[in-house]
């Protein structure tokens, strides 16, 4: 038995785990800690405080990564199912 894809009729098809969202990684707290040690290492060049922007940056990462801690959207506790199904190896695009 031949399984056809039904977007452009090609038999070379495989089985295939449909990619989930649960499965996108969270960048957002890498991005706010990063750009918290720009923004630290930057306010320790202009302000003479006397702080070294090695130490501002470090600072800044610090409380940056705090910050997304505390203010990101909690991760749901429940993961969904992997989804079979099938791939078209000529158009790639994914089918039940």
């Amino acid at each position: 038995m031949s399984i056809y894809c039904p977007y452009c009729d090609s038999t070379r098809v495989s089985r295939a785990v449909q990619p989930t969202a649960s499965e996108q990684h969270n960048t957002s707290s890498l991005s706010s800690a990063a750009s918290f040690a720009t923004i630290g290492a930057s306010l320790s060049k202009t302000v003479p405080l006397g702080i070294s922007p090695l130490f501002g940056g470090i600072a800044g990462a610090v409380v940056g990564s705090v910050l997304g801690g505390v203010f990101s959207d909690p991760e749901p506790k429940r993961q969904a199912r992997p989804v079979q199904c099938f791939q078209c190896d000529d158009c790639g695009k994914y089918f039940y």
